[in-house]
């Protein structure tokens, strides 16, 4: 029998995920003080629109933590969780600069995290890699 692996959680910055979560508002308040002082109306439409399509990529796919687990892995967003399973899986890549993305066996490409991984993540990566037979590239 398969022993169940446990679950490992991988998150994102603290400080980018603030970032991504006042960016959004601080944007529709700018539209409204756009809107108090005279300026043409098309700055508050942008400073809207930008503010809004912002807010529904920070809500719907900005990841939060990535966990590891025996299924495959799970991208956990503010509104919705994203999994795919190992099978789908092509390979996890370090990007030039730093993060990961994961690339699945459809050439999709997706962020899991931007930022520079512990030595302990590191190695629960390169094990799950051998175990589920996936290119990892740190």
């Amino acid at each position: 029998m398969q022993q169940k692996m446990e679950t490992i959680r991988i998150p994102e910055s603290r400080v980018r995920v603030t970032l991504a979560i006042l960016t959004p508002p601080l944007l529709l308040g700018m539209a409204l003080l756009t809107l108090a002082v005279e300026s043409p109306i098309a700055v508050p439409i942008v400073f809207g629109i930008l503010g809004t399509l912002l807010g529904i990529v920070v809500i719907f796919d900005f990841p939060l933590a990535v966990d590891l687990t025996d299924l495959g892995l799970v991208r956990v967003c503010l509104a919705r969780r994203h999994q795919v399973r190992w099978e789908n899986v092509a390979a996890i890549i370090k990007p030039k600069r730093r993060g990961l993305v994961l690339v699945t066996t459809a050439r999709k490409r997706h962020v899991l995290i931007d930022r520079i991984l512990e030595p302990s993540e590191r190695t629960a990566l390169m094990s799950i890699g051998d175990e589920h037979d996936i290119q990892v590239e740190l």
